[in-house]
């Protein structure tokens, strides 16, 4: 052969290989772009976080525990061997649809899965595989939390006392914003941006009569912090973890999450080891509307002192706070919770139920809320015409991460009544939410908080009419049998009122006849127009995919609360 001959060849092998390589390429581009509509990627990720002040909480946010890194990195590497081969024929799947085939695994097949490759490893160690197990096999009967879901799972599995706390390894070549996106959306940064803002009207205890309040605040549905209100409760000065877990160590209490398929029962001691290490996207909320009866010295360490700084909040006051109370107690809709969560938690977007009032008091750590107007939903947010759905960003994080910057321009709403308000409360104030007002909570710190839910002369129009359009939103009511019906509630509560205030029904139920007070909530579609009513849902769900199609929201998924 020829020098001219190998000096042909190799031209031949090189263009061969430069041609195999782009086809390379041309490939990884193309299964990227296809998994990417299918949800296992996205063009767009929140900022990454990243680590201010002395939070030592804060220090593993650089990095996912098990190694996952956002998809669009695998086009620094060139390969997505890792997935590729650690997964076989299910490959095909994009990242969600494999989570959802490992859900369901039992704990035991899940525990072998991890050890078939390093994708399953990652995969099968996601946070909401093993919760989900727990709360499918001890949520009824209570959680006895260890370090970690998994370390729960095998603890009670094994029936041993002593438990060895897992330390996930870190995976090379593992590309997923699923998995990514989970991690960031519970392990963000509290930025100072979030919280710089601060126009919710504030008044001092000391300065706020009930005929003010009233007048000022109630009658006008406007959102207020009462400062000082709650600095001489009991319950301020003795509640701490140590405490809650000695006066209620006979009694467990339900937490709930939008993510999660069950609610859980934890004791109070079990519930703070999990707020220490929770790390699924949307923790388990303590949200327990018992704790009263169950434990009657919560609420004896704060009730008389309600009365006393806040006589407004009375329910034996003379201008008729809390009506729902002449439906008598265990048959009206709940309305009295003990709430706590670890920092990062909090409520998601809502309104709250049955058209009420209410009335929160931070008892530990400071709490961030967002408020918008009746009848201005928040970015990201889309009720369908009726209220019966809503779409929006399955957790806080989510929100925060993606929606803050449309946030920030609704303070700049040409239309001044339309803006968001926005405040930190913190312990030794209290909050009142006015009806039909949009708002979210994010717990700055790991939260013990106290809420109530009322009605009052002021909403007490809206309440009958809500009633009475609405019965399919009753809520507070449906699961407990002692409780009265949506379909009876509104005769027996008129029946009451009738009985015990007959003053207040008549304009209250003219007011209601006239239409709603509040611009949250507009009539339910009629028979006649009932044909439209797929209309409806579908145009929310055409307004939601608009808005994540735009570039600064492209990939958060959204679900119907």
């Amino acid at each position: 052969m020829t020098a001219q001959n190998i000096h042909d060849n190799k031209e031949v092998t090189n263009s061969w290989t430069k041609k195999r390589v782009k086809r390379k390429f041309v490939e990884i581009e193309r299964e990227a772009a296809q998994r990417t509509c299918n949800s296992n990627g996205s063009s767009h990720l929140p900022p990454l976080p990243g680590c201010k002040g002395n939070d030592e909480s804060l220090g593993t946010l650089f990095s996912h525990p098990y190694g996952a890194l956002p998809y669009g990195n695998i086009f620094m590497t060139g390969s997505d061997a890792v997935r590729h081969y650690g997964l076989g024929n299910l490959k095909i799947l994009n990242d969600d649809q494999i989570i959802s085939v490992f859900q369901f695994l039992d704990g035991r097949s899940l525990a072998k899965l991890v050890q078939t490759s390093r994708f399953n490893y990652v995969a099968g160690h996601h946070d909401e595989l093993w919760r989900d197990l727990n709360l499918r096999r001890d949520g009824e009967s209570g959680i006895d939390f260890e370090y970690t879901w998994r370390d729960t799972y095998v603890k009670s599995e094994s029936n041993c006392e002593c438990t060895v706390k897992h330390s996930p390894i870190q995976m090379d070549g593992i590309y997923s914003d699923i998995f990514f996106r989970s991690w960031l959306c519970r392990s963000f940064e509290l930025r100072d941006e979030w919280l710089s803002v601060n126009n919710v009207a504030i008044e001092d205890v000391e300065q706020l009569n009930v005929e003010r309040f009233l007048a000022d605040y109630e009658e006008k549905n406007i959102p207020l912090i009462i400062k000082g209100a709650t600095a001489s409760w009991k319950a301020v000065k003795k509640w701490d973890r140590e405490y809650l877990i000695e006066q209620t160590k006979h009694t467990s209490f339900r937490a709930t999450s939008g993510a999660a398929p069950l609610p859980a029962q934890f004791s109070m001691k079990s519930y703070f080891k999990y707020c220490d290490s929770a790390a699924e996207e949307a923790p388990l909320y303590l949200f327990d509307r018992t704790f009263s009866e169950s434990c009657p010295q919560l609420l004896e360490d704060y009730v008389n002192d309600l009365k006393k700084t806040c006589p407004y909040f009375d329910d034996e006051a003379a201008h008729g706070h809390d009506l729902f109370s002449l439906l008598g107690k265990g048959k009206r809709p709940d309305h009295r919770w003990i709430i706590i969560g670890p920092k990062r938690s909090g409520s998601s977007f809502h309104i709250d139920p049955n058209a009420t009032h209410a009335w929160n008091a931070p008892i530990r750590g400071r709490k961030r809320w967002i408020f918008y107007p009746p009848g201005c939903p928040p970015p990201g947010v889309f009720p369908s015409a009726d209220g019966d759905d809503v779409i929006m960003p399955l957790s806080l994080g989510e929100w925060f991460l993606s929606y803050f910057e449309k946030h920030v321009q609704e303070r700049s709403n040409p239309d001044q009544s339309k803006r968001p308000l926005e405040c930190t409360v913190e312990p030794g104030d209290i909050l009142f939410v006015p009806h039909g007002w949009w708002h979210c909570v994010l717990n700055l710190d790991d939260g013990i908080a106290l809420t109530q839910n009322y009605v009052s002369q002021s909403n007490l129009s809206d309440v009958l009419r809500f009633l009475d359009k609405k019965p399919q939103q009753i809520s507070g009511c449906r699961d407990r049998s002692e409780a009265i019906q949506p379909d009876k509630i509104l005769r027996v509560f008129k029946d009451k009122l009738n009985e015990k205030l007959p003053h207040l029904v008549k304009e209250a139920e003219d007011n209601a006849c006239r239409g709603w007070m509040c611009e949250a909530w507009t009539d339910d579609i009629g028979k006649d127009t009932a044909p439209n009513t797929k209309k409806v849902k579908k145009s929310v769900l055409e307004r939601a995919k608009i808005a994540t199609d735009s570039p600064s929201c492209q990939g958060f998924s959204f679900s119907f609360m």
